[in-house]
């Protein structure tokens, strides 16, 4: 089966991703935009991180590729790609597409920028990808099955059993164990067992600060731990997913 991680908006906190990625001999692509409000890393972390693990463009201010007008969509998607390579002196294969928002427009734009696949936010995906510009994933590594604000409080509101709606008859029709319901290290250990029978895809995404925000980084070490445990598993990052024949 196949392993790959990936990580957006460029947080300080990719460092301390990338370490435990690597600890655990793990691969990742990081989508890095030039000016967003989360993103914290300098240019010089930037390359650090590229050592070991992939760097993809995520448009150039995060913005909404959908609502802007053919020329300045242009410019958001090539300049991405432009700084990134300037920066990291080697073409840049991977986009990603800010929000998970994109069209028919966005993804011919991507392609005709050069990048070799573009990655979305859809979730419970065991395949390669039939599109290379419409990449899923299996997993939003995220706080399950209710809505957290932060590490210690819920939501008290209608959002509560947002992440639940979502994923409660995906996770039925995917005929996963009952305690997938439980929690999302128990959800995602699932998923990866599930894949690993199918000799399929595990695609893992979120941002870092997600895993400061909600406290999520002892169960995400427990899970690179559990993956770990198991042969025959082939790590990647996104791109050479996609070149894998």
């Amino acid at each position: 089966m196949i392993i790959t991680t990936s990580w957006d908006d460029g947080h300080k906190s990719d460092l301390r991703l990338t370490n435990l990625l690597n600890q655990y001999g793990l691969r990742g692509t990081f989508y890095i935009p030039k000016i967003c409000e989360l993103r914290s890393l300098t240019d010089q972390e930037v390359v650090e991180i590229s050592k070991t693990q992939e760097i993809g463009a995520h448009d150039f201010n995060h913005d909404h590729l959908i609502q802007l007008d053919l020329e300045e969509l242009k410019n958001q998607i090539s300049g991405a790609r432009e700084y990134l390579e300037n920066l990291l002196g080697r073409k840049i294969k991977m986009f990603s597409y800010p929000r998970g928002e994109y069209n028919q427009r966005v993804k011919e734009i991507v392609m005709e920028n050069g990048f070799c696949g573009a990655r979305t936010v859809k979730e419970f995906n065991f395949e390669k990808p039939d599109d290379s510009f419409e990449m899923e994933t299996t997993l939003h590594i995220y706080p399950f099955p209710f809505r957290k604000m932060d590490a210690n409080h819920y939501h008290l509101t209608r959002f509560l059993f947002q992440p639940l709606q979502r994923k409660f008859f995906r996770i039925l029709k995917t005929g996963l164990p009952w305690n997938s319901f439980i929690s999302w290290p128990n959800l995602a250990k699932n998923m990866f067992d599930h894949a690993k029978k199918k000799d399929g895809v595990f695609h893992l995404w979120s941002h870092s600060w997600e895993l400061d925000r909600y406290d999520m980084w002892d169960d995400l070490e427990d899970l690179f731990k559990y993956i770990r445990e198991h042969e025959n598993v082939v790590v990647l990052t996104n791109s050479e997913v996609l070149e894998k024949k």
